[in-house]
C-alpha cells in the first residue's frame, strides 16, 4: 500500500491536531499523520474502521513509545508553535490491464499464425502479475476510486477519544483528591520550613517531556494551597501516574538526607494515614498501588 501527499508543513501554530484527527476519522479516513517538532517525531496511523494507533520518537532522551499516554502527550505538544504536521493517504496499489499480443501456431487448412491478445495484470510497481489469455478486449487501466479532499465535516461519529474521559463529576472528584493529597505534603513540610511549592515545580518540571500538561508554560495545571485546577481534562491514568511520578522525587530527596529524616517519616505516617481513610476513592482512580510503591509499603 502507497502513501500519498495530502497535506504537507502544516504549521502547529495554526492547526489544532486534536480536530485535525476528528475530521480524518469522521470521513473514514485510512492514512498516517506525522507531527515533527523540535527532537520529537510522533506518527498516527488511522487504519480501516476507525481504529488508530500512535507511535513517538523522543530524540534527546532515545525514548520510543506507543499508547494512550503518547496520544495524550503528543495532543498536548502539538500546541507549541513552530512545529510541522504531515497528512499522508493510503492509497490500495491499483492494477493495470496491459495487452501484448501472443503468437499461437495455428497451422489448420495452411493458414499464417494468428495472433492472439494476452491481458498481463502489471502492478503499478511493474511487476508482472499471473496472465490469463483474453480475445479481442479492448485495453483499458483499472480505476480505484478514493475519497476526495477536503471535506466538509460532519457530525455523523462521536469523537471515540473522549471514550477515556471522566464525567465532570469524577473528573472533580480526582481533582479534590489530588490537592488534598499535595496539601497534607505541602503543610507538613512548611512546618519543617521546606518549601513544597518550589519542590513541586522543579519535580514538574523535570518530567514534562512525558507530562507536558505539567509544564508551567503549558498552562494548564495550577495547584496553590492544598487545591487542584486543570484547565482541561486529560487521560486520569496520565495525570495519576504524572502527579505519582512528581511527588516519588520529591520524597526520594527527602529520604536522602539525613537532616530531614524526622521531616520524611511524618510526611509519610500522613499519607499512609490519607490512603486508609480514601482507600475506596484512591482504589478507583487506581491511586492507591502507585501511592503505596512510592512510601515503601
Amino acid at each position: 500500500m502507497n502513501n500519498r501527499p495530502l497535506y504537507e508543513n502544516l504549521d502547529t501554530a495554526f492547526v489544532n491536531l486534536s480536530a485535525l484527527i476528528k475530521y480524518l476519522r469522521q470521513r473514514e479516513f485510512v492514512g498516517r499523520i506525522r507531527v515533527e517538532l523540535n527532537s520529537y517525531e510522533a506518527d498516527i496511523v488511522l487504519h480501516e474502521e476507525n481504529k488508530i494507533g500512535i507511535r513517538e520518537h523522543d530524540r534527546i532522551s532515545g525514548r520510543t513509545a506507543e499508547g494512550e499516554e503518547v496520544f495524550q502527550r503528543l495532543l498536548i505538544r502539538a500546541r507549541e508553535p513552530g512545529g510541522t504536521i504531515h497528512v499522508y493517504q493510503a492509497i490500495k496499489e491499483e492494477k493495470k490491464i496491459e495487452f501484448v499480443p501472443e503468437v499461437v501456431a495455428e497451422t489448420t487448412n495452411g493458414h499464417k499464425p494468428v495472433e492472439k491478445a494476452v491481458a498481463v495484470a502489471t502492478s503499478t510497481n511493474g511487476t508482472a502479475a499471473k496472465s490469463a489469455k483474453v480475445e479481442e478486449v479492448p485495453a483499458k487501466t483499472a480505476t480505484v476510486h478514493h475519497p476526495k479532499f477536503p471535506f466538509d465535516l460532519s457530525n455523523r461519529m462521536e469523537n471515540k477519544a473522549r471514550l477515556s474521559q471522566l464525567s465532570d463529576q469524577d473528573w472533580q472528584i480526582l481533582l479534590g483528591l489530588t490537592g488534598e493529597l499535595l496539601g497534607i505534603i505541602d503543610r507538613t513540610l512548611a512546618e519543617a520550613k521546606l518549601d513544597f511549592k518550589l519542590a513541586f515545580s522543579k519535580a514538574r518540571s523535570e518530567i514534562s517531556a512525558d507530562y507536558p500538561f505539567l509544564h508551567p508554560t503549558a498552562k494548564i495545571f495550577e495547584y496553590a494551597d492544598g487545591k487542584v485546577i486543570m484547565h482541561e481534562q486529560v487521560s486520569p491514568k496520565l495525570f495519576v501516574a504524572s502527579i505519582i511520578e512528581s511527588l516519588r522525587r520529591i520524597l526520594d530527596k527527602l529520604g536522602a538526607n539525613t537532616k530531614f529524616s524526622e521531616v520524611y517519616r511524618l510526611t509519610i505516617q500522613k499519607i499512609l494515614a490519607l490512603i486508609s481513610h480514601r482507600q475506596s476513592f484512591y482504589d478507583k482512580f487506581s491511586i492507591t498501588p502507585q501511592l503505596k510503591k512510592i512510601v515503601g509499603v
